[in-house]
């Protein structure tokens, strides 16, 4: 690649760190979101889908991932979803309560 910054014209001007935190990180989402959309409903229905599901805790947050897999996307986040009130309330990050968080999404 640094081969090929000779060729650059003399006019560009790198991304500022706004634009990549701000509107390249969106775009970036976006097109990782679809690819990985498109690959887990290929052939959905003859292989189905797996929802996965796990409680974790990080620096003191407590979170529920929320996973998918397909015939050609092995593993996919779909969401990550703040368990702060649950837990806040006493509630534990359990499988009735993981279950509840992933079914609205599928």
């Amino acid at each position: 690649m640094i081969k090929n910054a000779r060729f650059v014209p003399v006019t560009y001007v790198p991304p500022s760190r706004k634009d990549i935190g701000g509107r390249l990180l969106i775009e970036n989402y976006n097109i990782h979101m679809t690819e990985t959309t498109s690959k887990l409903l290929q052939d959905a229905e003859l292989f189905g889908l797996t929802a996965m599901g796990d409680g974790t805790t990080i620096c003191k947050y407590p979170l529920t991932n929320v996973l998918f897999a397909g015939g050609y996307e092995h593993q996919a986040l779909i969401d990550v979803i703040d368990s702060s009130d649950h837990m806040a309330f006493g509630g534990a990050k359990d499988a009735r309560y993981i279950a509840s968080k992933i079914m609205p999404l599928m």
